[in-house]
């Protein structure tokens, strides 16, 4: 597996590229004993209005927690943070801030 040479913090907003082709996003975890755990990891579908998140196991509670074989694996990096910010959002319903300017009135 190529990673970047950056360590993940559990909360970081991660994808990672499968050897299937898989692109799949989520929270990170934990990487231990040749695993890496997302939260609520979603993958890429696209739909009739563009590109979508959905969950990467349909029957299984979106809100899970799961862990992926490091040998299935070829890349990992953090994620854009305008990608991340919408993950947030379609994951929780929190709309991420974004820092603005004071206003004087």
């Amino acid at each position: 597996m190529l990673f970047n040479k950056q360590k993940f913090t559990a909360g970081d907003i991660v994808t990672i590229k499968l050897i299937s082709g898989d692109e799949i996003m989520g929270k990170f975890i934990e990487d231990a004993m040749g695993s890496i755990t997302l939260d609520r990891p979603v993958m890429l579908a696209m739909t009739q209005k563009g590109p979508a998140m959905a969950p990467v196991l349909v029957t299984v509670n979106p809100d899970s927690k799961l862990t992926f074989n490091t040998q299935a694996i070829t890349v990992m990096a953090e994620s854009d943070a305008e990608i991340g910010k919408q993950y947030v959002y379609q994951t929780t319903g929190i709309q991420p801030v974004t820092a603005g300017s004071i206003i004087k009135g």
